[in-house]
């Protein structure tokens, strides 16, 4: 405005020459050009003037979505890595460590808290430490994440109390629930962003599960439940070298059935089968979770029994031999009472691999067997010292 100003003093004189040709022209052309000239003038100002106002709303909206791509850009690397990190956590202790850097960013400033759940039991995978509530509540919350009928939905979770729940959904079925409390509230890319994690974390957490259902079954005899024989010498080998460094023994029991080859050719091999399976299961019965069950080849089973001294091996060779006398076979009116025979060895300071304490144990076994059967052996100190023990 002031550059108008001083441009129209500055040529006051030029304009007034102007304006009176200006004024003979429209008296002798009989027309009015100033107004026309200054309405045209006007519209081309205001018509100027809506061009920059768009063109700075424009500006103003391509900064914002700018800015809201670069947003949705960090997000979806946050993701990406989170993704890969997640990808690589097939134990529980490294998906925690992953879980630990990455849902805090996802949270925000809020207590969190994701459980893993298998069948009916649910495991806290982490929880904030601002999260005073106990495992028994927060299950309650995630029982309820999961059976949407009982609660308010949200569109990416569901809203229980203070809580915002995302259930972990893989295989069409939950394999667990993450929550972050609604203090501050949860903007809706927030909760999206939530959403999507917790996919990813749900996929990680069917994997884990997977991957050590696979390990199991690779280590396990599909017919009696137990451990195989690779996985029996491998872990009797890692508790000798505990035992060397804590002092405690390692006792092993060595048995198989009595006369089983008689049994298949009498009943069948499918009654054997059977028997073998419910030698299993007593076994489960019989011996503490800390104890490994294996079948070691036919119908011979190893029994390692951590932390154990001869006395308490001998005790549970007996309380073995007791249960299995109790198996009976059938066919018609023929039965056949099923027995044991067991040889027990226990780690000695000089024992380096499990070879040698099987090879004691093993020996100990058949000597059970010469001495009659449905018995068992210890295999003493020297190895070649053998004390025979009956029980009836």
């Amino acid at each position: 405005m002031a550059l108008v100003a001083s441009t129209v003093i500055l040529f006051r004189q030029p304009l007034r020459y102007l304006f009176d040709a200006t004024r003979e022209f429209e008296a002798r052309y009989q027309v009015d050009l100033v107004p026309a000239l200054i309405i045209l003038v006007v519209v081309f100002v205001f018509h100027e003037y809506q061009k920059h106002a768009q063109s700075t709303a424009d500006a103003r909206a391509a900064a914002a979505e700018a800015a809201q791509a670069k947003t949705r850009f960090e997000e979806l690397e946050e993701l990406m890595a989170f993704g890969q990190a997640l990808a690589n956590a097939l134990d529980p202790a490294s998906l925690q460590q992953t879980l630990w850097k990455y849902v805090p960013r996802f949270a925000g400033n809020r207590e969190f808290w994701v459980l893993a759940r298998k069948g009916d039991r649910w495991d806290a995978l982490i929880q904030d430490a601002g999260e005073t509530r106990s495992l028994e509540q927060l299950e309650q919350l995630a029982v309820r994440a999961v059976s949407p009928g009982t609660c308010r939905i949200d569109p990416d979770g569901v809203a229980a109390d203070d809580n915002f729940c995302v259930p972990l959904i893989a295989a069409g079925g939950p394999v667990g629930v993450m929550g972050v409390r609604m203090s501050p509230p949860l903007a809706t890319d927030e909760r999206k962003a939530l959403g999507t994690a917790a996919a990813l974390i749900a996929i990680s957490v069917r994997n884990m599960q997977l991957f050590y259902e696979t390990r199991e079954l690779s280590l396990r005899d599909a017919l009696t439940g137990c451990f195989n024989r690779k996985h029996g010498v491998e872990t009797l080998d890692a508790e000798l070298r505990r035992s060397r460094r804590s002092g405690q023994p390692v006792s092993v029991l060595m048995f198989d059935i009595d006369h089983f080859k008689s049994i298949n050719d009498q009943f069948g091999h499918l009654e054997g089968d059977e028997l073998l399976q419910r030698v299993g299961s007593h076994l489960a019965r019989i011996v503490r979770t800390t104890d490994i069950r294996c079948r070691y080849g036919g119908d011979e089973f190893l029994v390692i029994l951590p932390d154990t001294p001869g006395m308490g091996a001998e005790q549970v060779a007996e309380c073995v031999r007791r249960e299995l006398a109790t198996l009976t076979v059938s066919s018609g009116a023929n039965t056949v009472h099923v027995s044991a025979s067991i040889g027990v060895a226990t780690s000695l300071s000089g024992d380096r691999s499990a070879a040698a304490l099987i090879e004691r144990a093993d020996t100990a076994l058949y000597q059970a067997k010469r001495g009659g059967r449905n018995r068992f052996c210890v295999a003493n100190q020297p190895p070649a010292a053998l004390a025979l023990v009956q029980r009836s």
